[in-house]
């Protein structure tokens, strides 16, 4: 183990492994390397019932902005759509069945990541890591 390394460091090089399996699995579904990157934090909260854009936003920790412009992007798309919530000056954010289809794409990405932890560094190590990753750090 490399103890001069932060722990962002290695959380960003792990992520970057992530990203590439993403990008090989859109493209054998045939989607884009950017709708798979730019999508799966967005269609990960909205199919766990976080749907405003602010809610979202606050999640990821980027701004409502952000969030907005990659939910209209994906809107265009036909991944989502938006819609009038109870507060006017809030729109709902739905996934459309091609997001859906997308988000088992993602799926997919996170089962093949979690086959290539486990059969790296074990069962109990991968257990301990999910364990660990679980808890709160606020």
């Amino acid at each position: 183990m490399d103890e001069t390394k932060d722990v962002k460091f290695l959380l960003l090089e792990k992520l970057a492994y992530i990203e590439e399996v993403s990008r090989d699995i859109a493209k054998s579904y045939g989607y884009e390397d950017s709708d798979i990157l730019s999508s799966s934090g967005i269609l990960t909260y909205v199919y766990n019932g976080v749907t405003t854009i602010s809610k979202i936003a606050k999640n990821l920790g980027i701004s409502r902005q952000a969030v907005h412009k990659s939910v209209k992007a994906l809107s265009n798309k036909g991944f989502l759509t938006l819609t009038k919530g109870e507060d006017k000056r809030e729109r709902m954010i739905c996934m459309t069945n091609e997001g859906k289809g997308l988000l088992r794409c993602r799926q997919d990405v996170m089962k093949k990541v979690e086959e290539d932890l486990l059969n790296s560094i074990g069962k109990e190590n991968f257990l301990n890591l999910k364990k660990l990753l679980s808890i709160s750090w606020q």
